[in-house]
């Protein structure tokens, strides 16, 4: 027979405890003498629950004089009781804690008197915690330590604020608000609470540490709303040391208790003040990940640019939720409203925010530093937006990375696509071709952010390598100077490096120095593949090609020669037998990559020349080069009959707005900017509209991102015959049937 023993007779929980359990004992902390302490000893079997404590009703006022009475009620009764009580006797010891221990606050020499009390509270709290993990380790006692959220239900527990606001609401007096409300809480009822550890002592539960809240956070001010306080009900209180988040990591709880179903908190409310109207306080914050639905962006930069990209960012009606500065001085404030924190704060927050992107807002950093604290940022999240060295909130000019700051969006007319953890990437060794260009490089950071074994990036630009070493240094990355025409190094590459995965993302793109450079576009665009894609099935790795919307339905010598590269694929496909397949990727233009029509428009605006355009009525394909290599990653885990998959690029955008408003941005920093252009034409093999799928294929969708493109058409089984009458025309420099055999491959 186990008995219940309850220390802290005054204790809000005992109270909820002694309604949910069967029997217990109860003793006063206040009053352990030996008499209670024989009494407890006497017992055969004893749970021991500890919810002793100061009474909260009287925390704010403690005084130096209470000091001892504080320690007393606390630490002292329990180490007094472990101390009496055998190890032997003990079958469980359930610790009250409290979520406040997750925010101890170091420097309490500024703070008010309130906050250093709570401090205290939650010191002395950490340190039962510590008492009794020790205690049990040693001695081989189970333990549960219940860290409770904000509890609400219990009239006198002044710590409360639910029960705060229902008083205040009814005595008709002010109720505190402090930093505009925007703190998110988590809430749970004290029959909940009183619910919970019966069945935690019922079940016996695992030891450790356990939240106890409900797992969902609320907004301050839409508490305060919905209770119909008015703006002259309220003190508004600005407090940099306010706790901005405070929600349960219900994990391990909901394995104790399953699906339990909390008393809702509108229902309290409503019934205690008696709101009759149909409003409801929503959540705005689950625990669970990718369950956020508070979100928004961060500026990293507390300064001048930073406070000039908050304005701009406002007029977006863009969400900011922090500031993050490394300048100490200024951690721990605020600017207009927006909480400043460290970085190692950032990352905390970010496992409860849905944080959509950062921005770093400090220009007058050095370009190698600036690198530094870009790789540092990218390593936890997805999107990073910078300022260019030129700063150019203080010039006339803009260019490409400014435009990442405050007009990307705009410009594109995209939403923001989303983002999730690609766990077939995990553990594998990779290969990616092309590793110094726009897209290759990129591929190589995301894939650092999955947990990958090792990367092998290869580049035939010496210049390119050793760009790339400096931006992106990481011990899984290994650079290779290497042509992928070279088939007996590559060879020796994947199979010294057991590779299981390629994304060749080499290539000339270039449609117009193509056009005059057929041998080497056929070269890298098509042999390089072909090499490829022998190794990787020789092999057995998995490879995704990347192509290009060039390739449906070609007119240039960039896009037969990619759309020859498909075929090259889809034939080893065809004689493959392995479930290592061959992928293809093809998207349309990506903004900002060297050498883009962007690029080119910007150089013109900032030389304030006339702006060359092909035509008033050409229409292109544009996505964000982190967008375009997520998804080119997502295709890893797609399963499907079908090999060849584009992206959803959105709407085409029409060439000439594109480049007047990127001169709108000019006009906006120098208002006596003229706009100039000149319509040039299109270039030798360029499209008016570019398309993404050819005229023989279908199109399926397999989610909102990614489409599979179904060739109606067989592969033409003469196609390794012509492949090898196009080895024989290049090798005779034959310029004329080489391009025949290509437009006849692709015709097929």
């Amino acid at each position: 027979m186990i008995t219940n023993i309850i220390i802290g007779k005054e204790s809000f929980v005992t109270k909820a405890l002694l309604r949910s359990i069967n029997k217990a004992e109860v003793f006063s902390a206040n009053n352990l003498d030996d008499l209670s302490l024989n009494k407890i000893s006497s017992k055969k079997k004893i749970n021991l629950i500890f919810n002793n404590f100061y009474p909260s009703k009287l925390l704010n006022s403690l005084s130096y004089k209470d000091y001892r009475k504080f320690e007393k009620l606390s630490l002292n009764s329990l180490t007094l009781i472990l101390s009496k009580i055998s190890p032997k006797k003990i079958n469980k010891i359930i610790y009250t804690s409290s979520a406040s221990v997750y925010r101890l606050v170091e420097n309490i020499n500024s703070q008010k008197k309130d906050q250093f009390n709570r401090t205290l509270y939650s010191s002395f709290k950490l340190a039962s915690e510590k008492v009794i993990l020790n205690y049990c380790t040693k001695n081989n006692v189970n333990y549960n330590i219940m860290r409770l959220f904000n509890s609400f239900g219990d009239p006198n527990d002044e710590f409360s604020f639910i029960e705060k606001i229902i008083k205040s609401k009814l005595n008709k007096k002010k109720i505190s608000l402090i930093n505009d409300g925007s703190s998110i809480r988590d809430f749970i009822h004290i029959h909940d609470i009183g619910n919970i550890f019966n069945i935690f002592i019922k079940k016996n539960a695992d030891n450790g540490i356990y939240d106890i809240g409900t797992g969902k956070g609320f907004l301050i001010k839409d508490i305060i709303n919905f209770s119909n306080f008015h703006n002259k009900s309220l003190k508004k209180i600005n407090n940099v040391e306010e706790i901005h988040n405070s929600i349960a990591n219900v994990e391990s709880l909901k394995k104790i208790i399953g699906n339990y179903k909390f008393k809702n908190l509108n229902t309290y409310i409503r019934s205690k003040l008696n709101i009759k109207n149909k409003k409801v306080i929503y959540p705005v914050l689950d625990f669970r990940n990718n369950r956020n639905i508070l979100s928004g962006v961060v500026i990293y930069g507390a300064g001048f640019a930073g406070k000039q990209i908050f304005a701009e960012l406002k007029k977006l009606d863009e969400n900011v939720l922090f500031f993050v500065d490394d300048n100490l001085k200024l951690q721990n404030k605020n600017f207009e409203g927006i909480p400043i924190i460290s970085y190692e704060n950032l990352l905390e927050f970010n496992k409860n925010y849905n944080i959509k992107r950062v921005y770093l807002t400090i220009p007058s950093l050095r370009k190698n530093l600036q690198n530094k604290v870009i790789n540092k940022i990218k390593k936890n999240f997805f999107d990073v937006r910078y300022l260019s060295e030129k700063k150019f909130l203080l010039s006339n000019n803009i260019d490409v990375n400014d435009l990442n700051i405050n007009e990307i969006n705009n410009i594109l007319n995209r939403k923001q696509i989303k983002i999730k953890k690609i766990n077939k990437l995990a553990k594998k060794t990779i290969i990616v071709t092309g590793a110094a260009g726009t897209i290759g490089s990129e591929i190589c950071r995301q894939l650092l952010q999955h947990n990958v074994k090792k990367i092998i990036a290869i580049d035939k630009s010496e210049i390119g390598i050793y760009n790339q070493q400096g931006k992106l240094k990481n011990k899984k990355i290994i650079y290779k100077l290497l042509d992928i025409n070279d088939k007996f190094f590559l060879e020796r590459v994947i199979k010294q490096e057991n590779v299981e995965l390629i994304f060749h993302a080499a290539a000339y793109k270039h449609v117009n120095i193509l056009e005059e450079n057929i041998f080497s576009a056929v070269k890298n665009n098509i042999f390089a593949t072909y090499n490829l894609c022998e190794l990787s099935t020789k092999y057995s790795c998995e490879m995704i090609f990347i192509s290009t919307d060039k390739a449906a339905n070609p007119t240039s010598v960039l896009g037969f020669t990619k759309r020859t590269a498909e075929k090259v694929c889809k034939y080893f496909n065809s004689i493959n037998l392995s479930k290592k397949k061959i992928k293809i990727v093809r998207f349309g233009n990506v903004f900002g990559s060297s050498g883009s029509a962007i690029n080119n428009f910007i150089d013109k605006i900032n030389n304030e020349k006339p702006l060359q355009i092909t035509s008033k009525k050409a229409y292109r394909y544009f996505m964000t080069v982190s967008e375009a290599c997520h998804l080119v990653l997502q295709t890893t885990e797609i399963n499907s009959n079908e090999k060849i998959f584009t992206l959803n690029m959105g709407k085409p955008i029409n060439i000439f707005d594109l480049a007047f408003n990127l001169a709108k941005i000019k006009m906006k920093l120098n208002p006596n900017y003229k706009f100039e252009y000149e319509e040039i034409g299109l270039f030798p093999g360029e499209k008016l509209r570019e398309t993404l799928r050819d005229n023989s294929e279908s199109i399926k969708k397999i989610n909102k991102e990614i489409f599979a493109l179904i060739d109606k058409r067989d592969l033409n089984k003469d196609f390794i015959k012509n492949y090898g009458k196009l080895n024989i025309y290049y090798s005779m420099a034959n310029q004329k049937k080489l391009v025949d055999c290509i437009k006849k491959i692709t015709s097929h």
